[in-house]
C-alpha cells in the first residue's frame, strides 16, 4: 500500500506548530474532529522534516548567505566595520551596536524622533531623515562617511533636543 506524501507550505507548517504550542501550554483545545487532528500532525511532521533538512543542511545555508570576505583596502575597512557591527555583542556588559541604517529605521519608529522631526508617522520620519541628511536610502549611514557623520549630527541634535523638551525617549507613539 502506497503512502500519499502531503505537501505543506512553511505558513502550514508554522501555523501547525503555533497550535501545538498553544494547545501544550493551555491556551486551546485539541481539536474535536479526527481530520483536523490529522492534518495537523501531518503538518507538524512536516515542519520537523524541514527542520530536519535544515540541520543537515546548516553548513551550506550559512555559507551561501556569509558576506563574502572583502579584500584589504579601505573600503574593505569600512566593510568590515560595518560587518562587525551588524552582529549584536556577545557580552552583554557592553551595549549592542547594530548597523547604522537599522538604528535610524529603529529611531524613526519612536514618537519622540517623529515629533522632533515635525512629522506624525514613522514613513514621514523616515523621509524627514532621507531628505536632511541627504541620502537616497538609510543604508547610506553604513555605506558613506559623510552621509555617517550627518547621521551622527541628528543623533546629537535629537539627544539635545529631549534633554531640552523633557520629552521620554524611545517613546513609540507620536
Amino acid at each position: 500500500m502506497s503512502e500519499r506524501v502531503q505537501l505543506f507550505s512553511l505558513a502550514e507548517q508554522i501555523g501547525a506548530v503555533d497550535r501545538a504550542r498553544r494547545i501544550v501550554g493551555g491556551g486551546a483545545r485539541v481539536p474535536s474532529r479526527a481530520a483536523e487532528r490529522d492534518y495537523d500532525v501531518q503538518a507538524l511532521a512536516a515542519a520537523l522534516r524541514t527542520l530536519q533538512w535544515v540541520r543537515r543542511h546548516e553548513a551550506e545555508i550559512r555559507s551561501a548567505v556569509a558576506p563574502k570576505q572583502p579584500t584589504d583596502t579601505p573600503a574593505a575597512d569600512d566593510a568590515r566595520a560595518s560587518e562587525q557591527a551588524a552582529t549584536p555583542c556577545e557580552d552583554k556588559a557592553k551595549p549592542c551596536e547594530f548597523p547604522l541604517a537599522r538604528r535610524a529605521a529603529m529611531r524613526c519608529a519612536e514618537g519622540a524622533f517623529q515629533k522632533f522631526l515635525g512629522v506624525d508617522t514613522p514613513e514621514g520620519a523616515a523621509d524627514a531623515l532621507r531628505r536632511r541628511c541627504d541620502v537616497a536610502s538609510r543604508k547610506d549611514f553604513d555605506r558613506d562617511a559623510a552621509a555617517r557623520e550627518r547621521w551622527r549630527a541628528v543623533e546629537v541634535e535629537f539627544g539635545a533636543w529631549l534633554r531640552c523638551a523633557g520629552e521620554p525617549s524611545g517613546s513609540a507613539a507620536p
